[in-house]
């Protein structure tokens, strides 16, 4: 049933791009419905106001490992390996009602789960974790700046993701485990904080409808068929504390030989419309 949905959605996707150039057009299940709706995102849009969940490359990142241009760079399937660490997977926090209830009766700080995510670590194909994000702002602007560059991809140490338990569509963060170890400075084998510039607090301060990034441990460019889209984003050059924004969007294309490419969005509407 799940395929057949996404077979769908990629037959209205197609409909709806013809005729709105400058969008692209992505298709959200809504938080708290089994139903679909339809969501764009646009070229110069900030990282607040993109659908969730959405796949991202970060472009600053990407041009330094790229050889060539990106337009060119994501022709060549092989290549795609190159862009760990640059790539992201764009989610919203959809419930925290199980960590909201033991904090009410135990204190912050004492549940396992943090909150679920509205996208399935399933759907990604590749194992994924949650990283410090390309704008955290959960508890101030420490966690921002920790992020700069290659920092939006660390890992936050002592969080996992897996698949919710109630819901098969989405996703649930969890600490691996809560108790401290002996030693403060023991790893994530010990205890989920690994004292090591406290890259992890900032998760229990997440709400509903915050949204987080998690990266994946390889490149899904060509595995992960959740996308149609894949939206560069840029951080260099935007004031301090502001949010990414939208440069570039690619499409989801396949060869004559079955290889993966991702082909600017604008080159797809041009060619459509003679």
């Amino acid at each position: 049933m799940q395929e057949i949905s996404r077979v769908i959605v990629a037959l209205i996707y197609w409909c709806f791009l013809g005729n709105k150039s400058s969008y692209a057009v992505a298709f959200v299940l809504h938080s708290n419905k089994k139903s679909w709706k339809l969501a764009t995102a646009k070229v110069g849009d900030l990282l607040s106001d993109l659908p969730t969940p959405s796949l991202l490359l970060e472009l600053s990142l990407a041009d330094s490992a790229a050889s060539c241009s990106l337009d060119e760079f994501l022709q060549n399937q092989s290549s795609y390996d190159a862009l760990d660490g640059a790539l992201f997977v764009h989610t919203t926090i959809t419930d925290t009602s199980v960590r909201d209830a033991i904090t009410k009766e135990e204190g912050s700080g004492k549940s396992l789960v943090i909150g679920e995510i509205d996208v399935c670590p399933n759907d990604i194909i590749v194992p994924c974790y949650l990283g410090i994000g390309l704008a955290n702002h959960h508890a101030g602007g420490y966690y921002w700046a920790r992020g700069m560059g290659m920092g939006a991809s660390l890992p936050a140490p002592g969080i996992c993701v897996r698949p919710a338990s109630v819901d098969n569509d989405r996703g649930e963060l969890y600490w691996k485990k809560r108790e401290p170890g002996q030693n403060a400075k023991e790893t994530t084998e010990e205890s989920s904080n690994s004292n090591d510039g406290k890259r992890s607090e900032w998760a229990d301060f997440v709400v509903c409808g915050d949204t987080v990034q998690l990266v994946p441990t390889s490149s899904i460019l060509s595995s992960c068929t959740l996308f149609a889209q894949l939206l560069g984003v840029r951080r260099i050059g935007r004031p301090l504390g502001a949010d990414p924004i939208v440069e570039t969007i690619w499409v989801r294309k396949q060869n004559d030989i079955g290889d993966v490419l991702w082909v600017p969005q604008e080159k797809i509407t041009k060619c459509q419309k003679i």
